[in-house]
């Protein structure tokens, strides 16, 4: 370190010891207290709103049938019925744009706790509605939080977290998605859509009481010059062990050396003209657009109508909807695992490859018995072939994208990187949903389900070809293959606590 870094360094210590929040004997702080424990907590509160983001996408799974079925309702058209399905994941967009600038004018624990009061608005407002215009304006609302949470939680979850505990916390998101759908049509399934919504509503409120006691993130209050509170934060969070004094010296002394940055629009001229930038943009584009083209995310917004005609009949459909949730759960905690310890390479082109065949084979499954070749849908197969495709599906190319987004963009090009591949998914969210009710219609379900197979099995070649490993090497090796076009030779030592 040279003279001045540690002249600095030292003047930053002995600031935050006159001020008293730098006191090793302060049991508030004590190494005897778990961190572990304290972001634990804290994770929670993140972890609830997650949860509401996931019942945002699974609640139209039985909300639409109970709407149908209502008594003084008129049978809803095709339309209406796919933007009551659909008008979350448009809003989606418009969350994702605004969430960047909201989490760094207020701060990610505001934000979060702001996020908190218009997702249980939304959730009451779907509660109480008298219309179908008041349920979509209420579904607009939370899939603006689901958009708002999509960059946030994972930037204040990340930020907070020992690098030990740091994969875990972030994968415990993903599953936090996936619970949401299983409580959202655990709620519909024994009780009415009304007070299914009130349920739901319970996840952003006890979160926010959570966050609510939390301190704000230290990387957060470094970046706005809060020395004295980013201390007491990050010892807070942290503990005050060697390793974290080193990190949190390190942390406050990069925000003392920041300069001026060129402006956003010269900052994103520059770093279109940079093969670094715009390869792992392509890529990840891409990437988060197979994802939705596989019909994740149709399955969680269709699912009782997708499990009648795999059922042929209307029974057990809400038992069949409620086993998938299980397996989908099932699914990710085994991907958490496999992603530990596997590359991402062979993870996303085994997940592609199986997801495409299942669909493609279920398919043509449900052709032969529209034509009569087989006379009825035996449920053994259909479902069989249905909990293939999402144990699969949700092994690789559901997560993946999420975890590479943060891996493949260089530091600088990261922001803008991330958010223009996020947008990208909440626009192929909102096609995918928003078309499949027409395309149920005008094709049939085998004809939608080949479709999104093919369109999988395509999007597998390109990542073959296209898609690089980054598990093991540094960022600035990821940096470097794509800047030089050529694969690195160098093995590089894999970080546990970055895998």
């Amino acid at each position: 370190m040279d003279p001045d870094s540690a002249s600095e360094l030292e003047k930053i210590n002995k600031s935050a010891i006159e001020n008293g929040n730098c006191d090793t004997k302060d049991d508030y702080y004590s190494e005897e207290r778990s961190p572990f424990r304290r972001q634990a907590i804290i994770v929670l509160g993140t972890f609830l709103l997650s949860l509401s983001a996931g019942a945002t996408a699974g609640f139209s799974a039985v909300l639409i049938p109970q709407l149908q079925h209502d008594k003084g309702h008129k049978k809803y058209s095709t339309e209406m019925v796919s933007w009551v399905a659909a008008i979350s994941s448009l809003a989606l967009l418009f969350g994702n744009m605004i969430s960047g600038y909201l989490m760094d004018r207020f701060g990610r624990r505001l934000s979060q706790m702001l996020l908190s009061l218009f997702y249980i608005g939304g959730w009451i407002t779907i509660a109480f509605a008298n219309s179908i215009h008041l349920i979509l304006f209420g579904r607009f609302i939370t899939g603006f939080c689901q958009g708002w949470l999509g960059p946030l939680g994972p930037v204040f979850v990340g930020e907070i977290s020992t690098p030990a505990y740091r994969g875990l916390f972030l994968a415990s998101l993903s599953l936090s998605i996936a619970s949401g759908v299983f409580m959202s049509h655990l709620f519909g399934t024994f009780l009415h859509w009304t007070h299914s919504a009130l349920l739901c509503g319970t996840f952003p409120l006890v979160g926010c009481i959570i966050l609510y006691y939390a301190p704000e993130s230290p990387a957060w209050l470094a970046s706005k010059n809060e020395i004295d509170k980013c201390i007491k934060s990050f010892q807070w969070y942290r503990g005050t062990s060697p390793a974290m004094k080193t990190e949190l010296d390190k942390m406050i002394l990069e925000q003392t050396k920041k300069v001026d940055r060129k402006s956003k629009i010269e900052t994103l001229t520059t770093n279109l003209r940079k093969p670094e930038f715009w390869k792992p943009l392509c890529i990840m584009l891409i990437f988060f657009a197979i994802t939705q083209l596989s019909g994740i995310n149709v399955f969680c917004a269709y699912t009782t109508e997708i499990m009648e005609v795999l059922l042929g009949s209307k029974s057990n459909t809400y038992a069949a909807m409620l086993g998938i949730d299980i397996l989908r759960c099932v699914a990710l905690v085994t991907a958490c695992i496999m992603l530990r310890r596997m590359g991402r390479r062979p993870i996303a082109i085994f997940s592609g490859t199986f997801t495409s065949l299942s669909l493609i084979i279920l398919s043509i499954y449900l052709y032969l018995v529209e034509i009569r070749v087989i006379r009825h849908v035996k449920p053994l197969i259909s479902l069989g072939l249905t909990a293939t495709y999402i144990v699969v599906s949700n092994i690789g190319i559901a997560p993946l994208p999420w975890n590479m987004v943060g891996e493949v963009f260089a530091t600088d090009t990261k922001g803008i990187g991330s958010g223009l591949s996020v947008m990208m998914t909440s626009i192929s969210f909102f096609g995918t949903v928003k078309t499949a009710p027409a395309m149920f219609e005008s094709v049939g379900h085998h004809g939608t389900y080949l479709f999104y197979g093919m369109s999988t099995l395509v999007g597998t070649i390109f990542l073959y070809f296209c898609l690089p490993e980054t598990r093991g090497k540094t960022l600035l090796q990821i940096e470097e293959r794509f800047r030089s076009g050529k694969k690195e030779k160098l093995k590089a030592a894999i970080d546990v606590t970055s895998v």
